[in-house]
């Protein structure tokens, strides 16, 4: 099957035919016109005959289908060429036939190979193009795979530090480690919905935020107050990684707000802007000089910062500042659906 299309090579073979004829009509002079319907005759047997044994027999060797093609152009071409009087027995000799065969047999051997090259070059194109996708979609899968080992380091560090919450509970207070778990069931229905998936909808994600800010508010009491606000310019279902948001929200509660003997507060707010999703996260904690009660901090960051990497390259980013004002201030940005 041929790699373009066969319109194309009639357009190329006119020219080249317009070409030809006008060589010819220099050297030998006579009218153009007749020059040119000759040497379009010739164009139009090569391609007629180069169609046939691809579309009937693509199988056969190269060498094979250059004889049956030049054979066979030189053969109707000048059968053609002798209705439009190039050559008749009565005004010409052998050696006249013999210079219009030679100039047949060059010029149909220089436009098969012409065509013969062009598609050697486009397959070439084809194959490197394959080869090109093949390679996106092995990266795209090791991507994947890399983006799941990450996932799995974060939802473990969140899961067993819950627990280890209720455990305490419900020694010290039963009331409130009931209410506990039941933002933890809420919270892992939306987890393990989702947390297999590539990518899920912004909206889970929020809801995911706000199940995990109830359980720590209810964990540290008046310790920790929240506020959780989306712009309504933000589109609520485009879709984003899983867990990309709740592990810096985690990050504020742990190394900022419970190491600080009053607490303090969490706000978290997403706008839009161009199409792009911007998440800050600000707390009123100990800030970045402060010690943390938690080992690992930066952990959840660092896989963050792959995963960004990974998803968006360098459209995207995330900063950790600590303001004069105090705490810390975390921003991420990118272009949601648009991952590289």
């Amino acid at each position: 099957m041929r790699l373009y299309n066969p319109v194309s090579d009639i357009y190329i073979s006119i020219l080249l035919c317009i070409g030809i004829a006008f060589v010819t009509y220099l050297a030998r002079g006579g009218e153009f016109s007749r020059q040119l319907i000759i040497v379009l005759g010739y164009g139009g047997v090569c391609n007629l005959i180069s169609l046939l044994l691809r579309s009937y027999w693509p199988s056969w060797q190269s060498y094979a289908h250059f004889i049956v093609v030049v054979s066979g152009t030189v053969i109707f071409g000048t059968l053609h060429a002798m209705l439009w009087s190039a050559w008749t027995p009565y005004e010409s000799d052998l050696w006249q036939l013999f210079s219009l065969l030679s100039a047949a047999l060059f010029f149909s051997t220089l436009i098969y190979y012409f065509f013969h090259n062009r598609e050697k070059a486009l397959r070439y194109e084809s194959e490197l193009k394959q080869a090109r996708l093949l390679q996106v979609e092995h990266e795209k899968a090791l991507v994947i795979s890399q983006l799941q080992v990450l996932q799995s380091q974060i939802e473990p560090h969140f899961l067993f530090n819950t627990l280890a919450n209720l455990q305490v509970l419900i020694d010290t207070d039963a009331k409130k480690a009931n209410l506990l778990l039941e933002r933890l069931t809420d919270l892992l229905r939306i987890s393990l919905k989702k947390s297999r998936q590539e990518s899920i909808m912004l909206e889970d994600e929020i809801e995911l935020l706000d199940a995990y800010l109830g359980i720590q508010s209810i964990r540290l009491g008046e310790r920790l107050t929240y506020q959780l606000t989306v712009d309504e310019s933000v589109n609520k279902r485009c879709n984003i990684p899983p867990h990309m948001l709740q592990p810096l929200v985690e990050n504020a509660v742990y190394h900022g707000i419970e190491p600080r003997k009053e607490g303090g507060e969490i706000m978290v707010h997403l706008t839009s802007l161009n199409g792009r999703i911007r998440v800050e996260i600000k707390d009123t904690g100990v800030g970045l000089d402060g010690k943390s009660l938690h080992k690992g901090n930066g952990v959840s960051l660092d896989n963050i910062r792959q995963r960004l990497i990974a998803l968006y390259g360098d459209h995207s980013f995330l900063s950790v500042t600590s303001p004069d004002t105090g705490g810390v201030t975390t921003k991420i940005e990118f272009i949601p659906e648009e991952y590289i």
